[in-house]
């Protein structure tokens, strides 16, 4: 073989390599994550932090109503604790847009204030002697907004700061 053969096949070799590494790259990188319209990325953030809103609600009217517990009257608290299954009721109807609308965290916080609404609830006494306002439950939703706060927070920075196409793949496959 001479000289000028050898380096037209060398060549070949070298530029096949370098289409079918294209393809391959092109074939196995996966799009970055980006938001093609921010104003819809916008709508979709608003949405989930009134979604959490909403979800607390409800868990707050029950904070409370356990904080002026002891407090209230015999006769006034069988209505307040009607008040309170049905503030339960409707904290279980809101999880299920927290459940479809957060990511891990928040759900199992929000899973996590269900519970505790729904024992605190369900362990009411309506005969319990009389004393001051329990304090112990005034930041019974803390921990749920704060999964809320970090959630909403990494995806404001991740969702804002990476631009369409901005992965090193996405580059190499132009």
């Amino acid at each position: 073989m001479d000289a000028t053969t050898a380096f037209v096949a060398a060549f070949a070799v070298t530029a096949a390599g370098g289409v079918a590494a294209r393809f391959l790259v092109r074939a196995g990188a996966a799009p970055a994550p980006s938001v093609p319209d921010g104003a819809a990325w916008r709508r979709t953030h608003r949405r989930r932090a009134a979604t959490y809103a909403e979800f607390v609600e409800p868990a707050d009217r029950i904070g409370h109503i356990l904080e002026a517990w002891p407090t209230l009257p015999p006769a006034a608290r069988q209505p307040q604790r009607k008040a309170a299954y049905e503030h339960l009721q409707t904290l279980g109807h809101r999880q299920g847009a927290v459940l479809l609308d957060g990511g891990p965290d928040v759900q199992a916080a929000a899973q996590q204030l269900r519970d505790e609404c729904e024992r605190l609830v369900r362990h009411l006494d309506l005969y319990a002697p009389p004393g001051p306002a329990d304090e112990s439950v005034r930041g019974l939703s803390r921990p749920f907004l704060g999964a809320c706060r970090e959630y909403l927070d990494a995806e404001r920075y991740f969702g804002l700061r990476r631009p369409a196409g901005s992965s090193l793949f996405a580059r190499i496959a132009r």
